[in-house]
Formats: structure tokens, C-alpha cells, sequence
């Protein structure tokens, strides 16, 4: 059995897998809403409040994995320590603390190991990946099953909540800020293309969780695509009727009532930027990407 820690800006999550005939397929998981990216200081470092909170949660999942044989234990970083200026620092707290070994990825690497991911569920022929995290938003373009071209955006549900929302949910002033913001790092993409996809692969937690939304608004049975339409429409009912967006944050995701409706808007503005009319939810990712490229490389 494998077991993967992927320490993301939002969450901390635990996954253990078994490999069987090339398919990978999860045994349990665990997931800590730790909001690290909430804990960078005006100077752009983890604070020390941030770094404990980290070496809790990572402490707590290692005794958790004394309980069971686990042959591989990989832990890897994305935006919530790739993009704070005591990187080196983080990392060795947890290994002197913990004797935990942690990879920081960076941008272009998660999204390689998301594409890797992506294609355990679908044949990725030609089109564009979305991966909206806590800290950052990978987007990756492919081609007949191969990478064109793969960037790494410092937006994510959680960062944008903190630089540009003052209350629990955002004004429709907010959410125009939102935009705009996402908006000039997607004209700073250099990048070729008709900037044309009907179809586009979403990845991460901010993704999914607009899955369960639209599912429970629109008494949905698909469970795996969502429409541009669709994400517009719960937009709007975020910008006017926002008691009742809040109700049915609370009820289906309450654990992204902060994160939640600035990660939607991320997600609309970067469809409507590449006129995609409609979303793929992959339930696999980085985590079974980065996992996969590593036994691909110990069977080397």
C-alpha cells in the first residue's frame, strides 16, 4: 500500500492507495482544512503559527500511518510552500521535527502530475486542464494526449478570498475584483492558441466542490460535467440572493463558506476567457499523478 500527503494551501489531505494491474485504487483518506495560506505574514513568510499548525497535522497523520504497512510514503507541497519566501526553512522544520521528507513542486510540475492524474479517468485528446487550489491555478494544454504547454497562476480560492474579500462572502464588487485579477494573469499566458475550447478537464477541490453545488441546486443526476451556464447561474445567485447562497454553502461544502464563491468566479472567468461551454470533474489528480511518476521512476 502507498500513501500520498499532498500539503496544499487550503488543505492538508492523506490518501493511501493500492496499485493493482496499473489502476490505482484508494484505500482511505483524510482531509485537513489547515488554510495555510492564511497564515503568510506581511514579509511573505509562514508564520510560526502556520508552520505548527502544519507539523500538527502532518504529526497526526503519521500516527496514523503506524497502524498500517504502508510500503511508500510520498509528501509533496504545492503553492502553500512553494510561494513563501522560509520555503527551505518550512521544509526543515518538518524533517528535524517529524523526520518527514517534503518535495515542493513547482508550478509547472503540478500541473504535469495533474495531467498524469487526469488521464486514469479520461483520454485527454485535445483541449485545456483547470486546477484551482487554495494557493495557485495550474492550467495545462494538450494535444492528442501530449502537453503544449503548462503554466501555473498565483490565484487560488484562498489566496484571492484574502487579497480581495473583507467579509464572509464577497460583494459583487468583490467578485468583479476577482475577475479583473484573473483576468490580466490570463492576458500575461504566453501562449498561442485560437483560445478556443468547447471542452475543458477540471481538477481540485474548488472544482468538485462546484460539483456538489450544482448538483444540489439543480437536482442534477450528471455528476461528472457542469456547463458554463450552470457556474454562471450560481453566481448570480451568489451576487442577489446571498442569504440563500450561504444557506446552501452551509449545507453542501461548509467547510469552503469563505473560499468557496471566489474559487467559483476563478473558475467562470478562465472558461469564459477560453469560451469553454462546459467542465469535466476528473476525481483523480496530482496526488495519483505524482504517485504514478514515482513508481513509474523506482520500476526504472
Amino acid at each position: 500500500m502507498y500513501a500520498v500527503i499532498d500539503i496544499g494551501s487550503n488543505t492538508i489531505r492523506l490518501k493511501t492507495y493500492e496499485c493493482k494491474e496499473g489502476n490505482l485504487i484508494s484505500v482511505f483518506d483524510r482531509k485537513e482544512f489547515a488554510g495555510l495560506a492564511g497564515y503568510v505574514d506581511k514579509i511573505g513568510n509562514l508564520s510560526e503559527e502556520g508552520i505548527k499548525k502544519c507539523l500538527e497535522v502532518l504529526a497526526e497523520y503519521k500516527k496514523c500511518l503506524t497502524n498500517v504497512i504502508i510500503d511508500k510514503l510520498l509528501i509533496f507541497a504545492t503553492a502553500s510552500i512553494r510561494n513563501v519566501n522560509n520555503t527551505l526553512e518550512v521544509v526543515s522544520r518538518v524533517k528535524e521535527e517529524l523526520d518527514l521528507d517534503i518535495v515542493v513542486l513547482s508550478g509547472t510540475e503540478e500541473a504535469l502530475y495533474d495531467f498524469k492524474g487526469a488521464k486514469l479517468k479520461y483520454n485527454l485528446d485535445d483541449g485545456l486542464m483547470i486546477d484551482i487550489g487554495g494557493g495557485s491555478s495550474e492550467l495545462l494544454f494538450f494535444k492528442d494526449n501530449k502537453i503544449l504547454y503548462k503554466t501555473s497562476l498565483p490565484l487560488g480560492s484562498l489566496n484571492v478570498y484574502t487579497k480581495c474579500v473583507d467579509e464572509i462572502l464577497p460583494t459583487k464588487k468583490e467578485l468583479d475584483a476577482v475577475k479583473d485579477l484573473v483576468k490580466k494573469y490570463l492576458k500575461e499566458i504566453k501562449y498561442e492558441d485560437d483560445n478556443n475550447f468547447s471542452n475543458v478537464c477540471g481538477i481540485g477541490g474548488t472544482i468538485r466542490a462546484a460539483l456538489k453545488m450544482k448538483n444540489y441546486l439543480f437536482k442534477d443526476t450528471d455528476e461528472l460535467v457542469m456547463t458554463y451556464e450552470e457556474i454562471k447561474k450560481m453566481l448570480d445567485i451568489a451576487k442577489d440572493d446571498s442569504y440563500n447562497w450561504q444557506v446552501a454553502i452551509l449545507k453542501v461544502i461548509p467547510e469552503r463558506v469563505f473560499t468557496f464563491t471566489p474559487g467559483l468566479m476563478i473558475l467562470k472567468t478562465i472558461m469564459k476567457y477560453y469560451k469553454a461551454k462546459q467542465v469535466y470533474v476528473s476525481r483523480y489528480g496530482v496526488r495519483e499523478g505524482y504517485l504514478l511518476h514515482n513508481l513509474e521512476k523506482d520500476e526504472k
